[in-house]
């Protein structure tokens, strides 16, 4: 449990919370979201373990995320008034590891979908006292005393609260503890079985997305909005976004499905998207938009919701840790010749993974691909700017329940995350090759999400997350069937 010293009030303050960052503390709060995560399947020489047990499994971990947290200043902080208008960071003196960290028994070539929904259903609760992240890492005992082959694979989950990272960041956290880890591996004597860590007195946060770029909003873009949100907005009732959202805190039960592609198919799938001008994320978005549209045919049209990255504009780099995203919604109508403002995401008679042409999805991934970079294209009249306005975001959250859910699904791509594949070749190096990014509990939250990361040079890794409270179960494991057949049959040779 952290506390703070005589000492600690004397440091300088840290910087107020962002607007961003106040979203998400009171999402968590009133209970409606918890947790997402990335993990990484790492590989590292035998000889980095002291001896082949779980005592020195573990000192390597805890020393590891010592390191890694002297780098990463949000991974030190505590969440002070969670429940205000106004929350704060407040600097941590100590943190024990102990609270943070579980290494349980677990295969990292088994399927990775039970392991991570266990971790989704812990809370990130008492923010107050311990910083808001957790890690699990899984790693077989047998494997430990074995002697062959000399590498030990483990797989490391990091999961954090949506007010101190995003996916990107949760990328950015696993390229720092592999640096930490390959600097310990060549310097074992740094190397500690002690839990405790003191967080440095010089403690500074980076710059919140809102203190670091401006984020203009046009005064018919915020009328549009203000309109929308309090005086009218029309319910298409062709549109499907699942059941309403329940009149009462609920109980959320998580589900993850997911799939693989290897290096070979995944190059393939990029090379095939360059040719089609459009990209992966947006074709996982006609797909998912039209397996949805043909399972709910009552209904002809539907909207997604897109994150993408703001550090473009932000100038945070790929090694920093926070919350810098904004969102687009694309609306598909499940028709050839879709009304204005739609995307077509119908299936032409003679569509199949295995075909040649396919014409009709390739040209709704471009139009898909356009409408992201459109959005994309400015910090103007941006979602994420209207976040400085509300004066009560607890009845903000409060006031959606009953009401009809904004998007059908999600997809979001964290992108290519280097796993020093190409280093470990020279040999003693940790590495990792494959990557699983999913999301856990949202009150609110679309019947689908389809979460997309890849190791750079090596596996690309879609899961599906759905709620049962919200979604059956058959109709996730549908989609992901869907995505998984549709994108490995793409990259067939004779395509």
């Amino acid at each position: 449990m952290s506390t703070m010293s005589v000492d600690e009030k004397s440091y300088a303050p840290l910087r107020p919370t962002g607007y961003m960052e106040q979203f998400n503390i009171i999402r968590n709060h009133v209970k409606f979201y918890n947790n997402f995560q990335v993990s990484a399947t790492y590989s590292i020489p035998r000889y980095a373990l002291h001896t082949p047990d779980l005592a020195s499994f573990e000192a390597l971990i805890y020393s590891t995320l010592r390191e890694t947290l002297k780098n990463q200043p949000i991974l030190n902080v505590l969440i002070e008034d969670e429940g205000t208008p106004k929350p704060k960071w407040k600097r941590t003196e100590t943190i024990d590891l102990q609270e943070h960290v579980k290494i349980t028994e677990h295969d990292p070539a088994s399927s990775p979908d039970t392991w991570l929904t266990e971790g989704h259903a812990e809370k990130l609760d008492q923010v107050d006292e311990i910083p808001a992240w957790r890690v699990r890492a899984g790693v077989q005992e047998s494997d430990l005393a074995a002697t062959e082959p000399t590498t030990l694979s483990f797989v490391l989950a990091f999961y954090g609260h949506h007010a101190i990272v995003d996916g990107v960041s949760c990328g950015a956290f696993h390229m720092t503890f592999l640096e930490a880890l390959n600097n310990l591996i060549e310097n074992p004597s740094s190397i500690t079985t002690s839990p405790l860590i003191r967080t440095p007195p010089n403690l500074q946060l980076i710059p919140s997305l809102e203190e670091a770029t401006p984020l203009p909003i046009s005064i018919w873009f915020a009328i549009k909005q203000i309109i929308k949100a309090f005086i009218y907005n029309p319910t298409d009732p062709n549109n499907w976004s699942g059941p309403p959202i329940p009149s009462s805190l609920p109980t959320v039960t998580p589900n993850l499905r997911t799939f693989s592609l290897g290096p070979d198919t995944v190059s393939r799938l990029i090379q095939k998207c360059r040719e089609n001008s459009t990209t992966i994320t947006a074709l996982i978005s006609v797909l998912t938009a039209r397996k949805i549209a043909e399972m709910h045919p009552s209904h002809t049209h539907l909207a997604g919701v897109i994150p993408f990255s703001f550090r473009k504009f932000s100038g945070h780099g790929p090694r920093a840790m926070g919350v810098f995203v904004s969102t687009v919604t694309p609306y598909f109508a499940f028709e050839a010749n879709p009304p204005r403002g739609y995307i077509s995401c119908a299936s032409a008679p003679d569509d199949r993974p295995d075909g040649r042409d396919n014409e009709a999805l390739w040209e709704s991934a471009r139009q898909t691909r356009q409408f992201i970079a459109a959005g994309s294209a400015s910090s103007k009249d941006q979602m994420v700017g209207l976040l400085k306005f509300p004066n009560d975001l607890k009845s903000f959250f409060l006031g959606m329940w009953g009401k009809k859910r904004d998007h059908a699904f999600e997809v979001s791509n964290v992108g290519a995350v280097d796993g020093g594949i190409g280093a470990a070749a020279e040999g003693g190096k940790a590495w990792f090759d494959r990557m699983v990014f999913s999301s856990g509990l949202c009150v609110y939250g679309d019947p689908f999400s389809v979460l997309v990361v890849s190791a750079k040079g090596g596996h690309l890794t879609v899961s599906v997350g759905w709620m049962s409270e919200v979604t059956e179960e058959r109709e996730g494991v549908a989609l992901c069937e869907y995505l998984n057949k549709w994108m490995s049959g793409l990259t067939e040779e004779d395509n």
